[in-house]
């Protein structure tokens, strides 16, 4: 009878575990209708296709290692969630990297830099740089 209660409690645990994980989903980008273009673009053309779009957006989500709902509400044109702002911001200052240091110098280093150059799957991308630049490394003679 124990030996039933303890399996029964058991099962029980691991059903309440696997039911609050939720398992990570791809963002539906098919899902994205394109009726009267999008909105809201405030860096990117205002011309770009529904497959560049969702080709960046999902160079973000696995350079950042986000979600969506990272730089969006349900409204996905609102201007609501911060990081969108500072995703921006970082989309400006990569480009005029690329334009000015790195164009010049060829074709071939046209978009050397993207956001995985720093980021590498994390939102705060500093954190590592400062432990690297902190951390002592021995020289040999």
């Amino acid at each position: 009878m124990k030996k039933n209660i303890l399996l029964l409690a058991l099962i029980t645990c691991v059903g309440l575990v696997f039911s609050a994980y939720k398992i990570y989903e791809e963002p539906e980008y098919e899902s994205i209708s394109l009726k009267d273009g999008f909105k809201n673009l405030k860096v990117l053309p205002q011309d770009i296709s529904k497959d560049s779009l969702m080709g960046l957006m999902k160079e973000y989500n696995k350079a950042l290692g986000v979600k969506c709902n990272h730089c969006h509400s349900k409204d996905k044109s609102a201007d609501d969630v911060y990081a969108k702002e500072i995703t921006r911001h970082m989309i400006q200052m990569t480009n005029e990297l690329n334009e000015k240091a790195f164009n010049p110098i060829g074709p071939e280093f046209q978009n050397a830099i993207n956001c995985a150059t720093c980021h590498r799957g994390t939102t705060s991308p500093m954190s590592e740089t400062k432990l690297f630049m902190t951390t002592e490394i021995e020289v040999e003679p």
